[in-house]
């Protein structure tokens, strides 16, 4: 666009001032110096240069912080909770690069970025039963065709493998019931982590139905001792 505007303009300011150099008129030399100027200005600025353009690449990638000190909820029945953060990754970043428009080889260079994370969120103390909807900045997410792993709370669960593979020393947070969502695609949410609310059922048990040590063999193997204050006095072993 610019390279038509400029040389109209030339033509105008050329034939106006009048002359000829080269055998050439005033408004032809105008033309051609103005058609120049313009595509200087239609490479540079209108994207048509050697420069790739660059397409949804963030400048500032931000991510949801847990609240610290925040109470862990404990669910009977059916709760929607909202999740804290627990542990993530850095954002990954991929580059796709390709050519649009233009014929004949004058297409321009493409560079589009996509952002994705992994991350755990707490929502329980467990053990809890199962998950139900999972929302993600209060909107139903639609959990098909993304890669995600629940850990029910036991006492005795491992730590999950996505986190495994990040850390040194990966934490197993036992006890504690979390969701973890492994490369999920953040551009939906503004190249964050969304605000993941989940609907936990967790059935209301009687004392005498809460597992043991005596009845979780998982349990057994990792405690080997349970020490007792005081060790000495009257009814200090006594269970009722």
């Amino acid at each position: 666009m610019a390279t038509l505007v400029l040389a109209a303009a030339g033509s105008a300011v050329g034939g106006a001032i009048g002359g000829a150099a080269f055998g050439l008129g005033g408004a032809v030399i105008g033309q051609a110096a103005g058609a120049v100027l313009g595509g200087v200005i239609d490479q540079k600025i209108l994207g048509g240069g050697s420069a790739a353009v660059e397409r949804g690449r963030a400048g500032n990638l931000r991510l949801q912080t847990a609240e610290e000190g925040a109470p862990i909820p404990r669910v009977y029945g059916r709760m929607r909770v909202s999740g804290q953060v627990i542990w993530s990754t850095r954002f990954r970043e991929t580059v796709i690069e390709g050519d649009t428009g233009g014929k004949g080889g004058g297409g321009t260079r493409t560079r589009d970025y996509t952002y994705s994370l992994s991350f755990a969120v707490a929502l329980a103390e467990g053990p809890i039963d199962r998950i139900g909807r999972v929302w993600a900045d209060g909107k139903p997410m639609d959990l098909e065709g993304v890669t995600w792993r629940l850990h029910r709370g036991h006492a005795a669960q491992g730590a999950d493998p996505a986190i495994e593979a990040a850390e040194e020393h990966a934490p197993a947070f036992r006890g504690v019931a979390y969701l973890v969502f492994e490369d999920l695609p953040v551009g939906p949410y503004g190249n964050r982590a969304p605000q993941i609310s989940v609907e936990v059922f967790r059935q209301p048990r009687a004392p005498d139905q809460v597992e043991t040590a005596e009845e979780d063999l998982e349990l057994r193997s990792i405690v080997k001792a349970v020490a007792m204050s005081p060790g000495s006095g009257e009814f200090a072993y006594e269970t009722e």
